[in-house]
């Protein structure tokens, strides 16, 4: 048996007295063989080309999850595994609707939503089932409404204390120095080296204060919004967060037309703007103007390495503009997810609702979420699209609600505990 330049038995290694042609095939093959056994002891198939790679580094900490803003492809790879952890997820409703007095809606009895559990097979309910869940939530809203001064500021400063907010809600310059590195939220082998250049992206300090606003509306995509001529309420709002880009022209009878903040998940950039190569980049800004002129944009750059390309890219498309750019801080992410997995949120991912809630609520005196619903009917049992503005065409056979990638009955059941103390207002019903 012969041996190869490693020094292991070869048996296909050619022989000494063979040309150097064969013995030149052989040893690239040798090491074609080599370089295909380390790359798949380190699981990596495929080279990162990131513009920003000579800047990534690896670390010796354990990976740990992203969140749900970065990468759509990631909720398809982990659905299984996220249906199997969540077969027995319930909804648990306020114990605080006795301690306040208020009055829910028939008086829900909360151990009857405790016992809706998803099927523990196919991680879909009956649409019987269904229907009779989505009452008894709705049901389980206090409707007598009032605004509880003193339990809002007690529950922010919990926030404030455990999640750092104040500090770490948005990646500035005050919370990363130079010749620092940044580590990836969902990609904790990963970390970013903080060049001048990077530095420079990042706003001086936080542009957002404690109570900076009197009422902050939050509105999320869901369908139940069509209809409820909230349009209004909306923009009398001091400070209007949206999500992901959502149109604002054909509904702003319902939704209304006012944005502040709105978010920008890195996966539409790629998937509706290819990348923000060429003529996409001039259409992405042309279209983020015209639909949200002044608005503050945010983008979670440093969950996975391949956001930070694109964020950079989107916010050198907005540069000529009066859009601001701002990146979230991967730290005050792993916070927030710890704050509400201590209280019984399990998902794998917290929302991008839960997470903007978690900071708007230390900026805003008084928060309103609008369409934080996440099922496919209205409590009167009509049908609704996942997203406001989906067309009639498309059909989800699964509702949010029972989505692999975030948990939402838990999300949920910490919204309505909220509403029913007053800290915050779930608005479910039409607003006319």
């Amino acid at each position: 048996m012969k041996r190869c330049l490693c020094r292991f038995p070869c048996r296909w290694w050619p022989r000494h007295d063979v040309g150097p042609v064969p013995r030149f095939m052989a040893f690239i093959l040798c090491c074609y063989c080599t370089v295909l056994v380390v790359m798949a002891i380190y699981g990596r198939t495929l080279p990162i080309r990131n513009m920003d790679d000579k800047n990534i580094k690896r670390s010796s900490s354990r990976d740990f999850s992203c969140h749900s803003h970065c990468n759509e492809t990631q909720d398809q790879i982990t659905t299984n595994t996220s249906v199997r952890n969540q077969n027995k997820v319930f909804i648990k409703t306020s114990k605080s609707n006795k301690q306040n007095g208020g009055n829910t809606r028939n008086n829900t009895n909360s151990q009857d939503l405790k016992n809706q559990l998803i099927d523990k097979n196919t991680s879909r309910t009956s649409q019987k089932n269904q229907s009779a869940l989505v009452i008894k939530v709705y049901r389980s809203i206090k409707t007598n409404w009032t605004f509880n001064t003193t339990a809002a500021e007690e529950f922010r400063v919990r926030l404030e204390k455990e999640c750092k907010t104040s500090e770490m809600f948005l990646t500035t310059q005050d919370s990363v120095k130079i010749n620092e590195s940044l580590q990836y939220e969902a990609e904790r082998r990963s970390l970013l080296n903080i060049t001048p250049e990077i530095h420079n992206r990042f706003p001086k300090e936080l542009p957002y204060r404690k109570n900076s606003f009197k009422k902050c509306s939050i509105v999320a995509n869901s369908g139940i919004i069509v209809g409820s001529k909230c349009g209004e309420s909306i923009d009398s709002s001091d400070f209007v967060v949206r999500f992901n880009m959502a149109d604002v022209h054909k509904f702003s009878e319902d939704t209304g037309s006012k944005t502040n903040f709105i978010t920008c998940n890195p996966s539409i950039l790629v998937n509706r703007y290819s990348g923000l190569v060429g003529r996409k980049a001039k259409k992405f800004r042309e279209e983020m103007v015209a639909s949200y002129h002044n608005a503050t944009v945010f983008i979670s750059a440093f969950t996975h390495r391949f956001c930070t390309k694109f964020a950079f890219r989107a916010q050198d498309a907005l540069k000529s503009t009066d859009m601001d750019v701002v990146f979230s801080h991967p730290s005050h992410m792993t916070l927030a997810k710890t704050f509400w997995k201590r209280r019984g949120v399990k998902g794998l991912h917290l929302s991008s609702g839960l997470l903007l809630f978690t900071a708007i609520l230390h900026f805003c005196q008084e928060v309103h979420l609008y369409a934080f619903w996440p099922f496919l009917e209205d409590p009167t049992g009509n049908p609704i699209q996942y997203h406001y503005f989906d067309p009639p065409t498309r059909v989800h056979k699964t509702s949010k609600f029972q989505g692999a990638y975030h948990n939402m009955p838990s999300e949920l059941t910490w919204l309505i505990k909220l509403h029913n103390q007053g800290i915050i207002k779930l608005h479910v019903d039409p607003c006319a």
